[in-house]
């Protein structure tokens, strides 16, 4: 049986791994300092450097100089964000994915304006162009967010009118301009969907809650969240799938792996946004270790066009996702990764900083933890004990100097 040959967008580890256990024959379009971290797992011949792996002139320039074009792959796939329209692009009957449909998984006012056309409950928004223009916005507390933005970054919110005219002048300082989009402040708290969808039949849906909604960081709140476990809050399971079917239905995303954001009222769920693809952090180690599930096995059988093998089956314990802070400052030491597996409930242990980073203020930078940690309990309440435990003692823990000379 001849492999199939799949061209990837955009360097992924865990991408090229599903891809080639499945028998794939894998290249893929990368950025210089992704080449470096490719050594030993794919040769010269199976990638095609580009100052950008989102811009579709570079990928079809780094095909042409080595004679080669999507005609030559079976495949053209992106497992990240930022590269999928790129590979719609690029890859066109190639792909998996239409290129409408990958910008309406990229762009969060073509989405939203998609689900609120098909009567899903989301926050009322507007395409803001010029900075002045957020004055006009009708709503006292809001939410401004790139239109393509994932996470936090670049994100600012107002809850009141001195700071909404204070998020104005911060944009009009930028030399960065809109268009942006602003949104209506939703209360509730904030969960994660993460699943795989087949056929237009969401046929795997996991559920977080997170401690505190992501924006709470600025606060000093912890990025963590713990799995809604089926068993224990069917009520809420059954609103969070039915939620997700009429969403992924109105986006048109049929076949492949999701994660959306939405917000519990108590009485009903909220759309916050959809991405097509797995969801960040350690979202794929929390799920493994949750169901059993292997999210980037399920994204690599379908961009292959091959049967899902899902087999979910949930665990004793209630896992949950927590990043790791340390102060700000240039960093001397942290706990090892070996030290923090050793901690009570610990599972999983990705550490991210090392000595000599210069480590931004933990509520600037949402999307720079020090470490991520798959935590476990007997229920949320010690799942959610054990991950405030362990977030004290590893920013106590870590020592930092000022850039003042001084030491934190």
């Amino acid at each position: 049986m001849t492999k199939q040959r799949a061209l990837l967008i955009g360097w992924r580890l865990e991408a090229v791994t599903a891809l080639r256990r499945l028998g794939a024959d894998v290249s893929c379009v990368l950025t210089p300092g992704d080449d470096e971290r490719r050594a030993g797992i794919l040769d010269d011949g199976h990638t095609f450097p580009v100052p950008d792996a989102t811009n579709t002139e570079w990928t079809l320039a780094a095909l042409k100089r080595r004679d080669v074009s999507a005609a030559d792959f079976d495949v053209v796939c992106a497992h990240s964000e930022d590269p999928l329209v790129n590979a719609a692009v690029v890859g066109g009957a190639r792909s998996r994915m239409t290129v409408d449909g990958a910008l309406v998984l990229r762009d969060k006012d073509l989405q939203k304006s998609l689900v609120r056309a098909a009567g899903v409950p989301v926050a009322d928004s507007r395409v803001i162009v010029h900075a002045a223009e957020l004055a006009d916005f009708p709503y006292a507390r809001g939410v401004l967010k790139p239109l393509d933005g994932s996470g936090t970054v670049g994100v600012r919110d107002w809850h009141d009118d001195r700071e909404r005219a204070r998020v104005v002048a911060e944009l009009e300082a930028e030399p960065a301009g809109g268009p942006w989009l602003a949104e209506e402040w939703v209360d509730g708290c904030e969960l994660h969907l993460d699943g795989v969808v087949r056929g237009g039949e969401v046929r795997f849906l996991s559920v977080g809650r997170y401690l505190q909604n992501v924006l709470g960081i600025r606060g000093g709140g912890l990025v963590a969240s713990v799995i809604v476990r089926a068993d224990r809050h069917p009520d809420l399971f059954d609103r969070a799938r039915e939620l997700t079917a009429h969403a992924l239905k109105a986006l048109e995303h049929h076949d492949g792996v999701f994660h959306l954001e939405a917000f519990d009222q108590g009485d009903r769920l909220v759309f916050g946004e959809c991405a097509g693809r797995i969801g960040g952090s350690v979202v794929d180690r929390t799920v493994e270790h949750q169901y059993g599930v292997d999210l980037h096995d399920e994204w690599a059988r379908t961009v292959l066009g091959l049967e899902s093998a899902l087999t979910p089956s949930t665990a004793r314990d209630t896992f949950g996702m927590l990043s790791l802070y340390t102060p700000a400052g240039r960093l001397r030491s942290c706990p090892t990764e070996s030290e923090v597996a050793a901690k009570e409930g610990v599972r999983h242990v990705s550490l991210r900083a090392r000595p000599g980073d210069l480590r931004p203020e933990p509520g600037a930078a949402s999307n720079r933890p020090a470490a991520l940690v798959v935590v476990a309990g007997e229920d949320e309440r010690q799942t959610t004990d054990r991950m405030h435990t362990l977030a004290r003692w590893f920013s106590a823990a870590a020592v930092l100097s000022r850039t003042d000379g001084g030491d934190a």
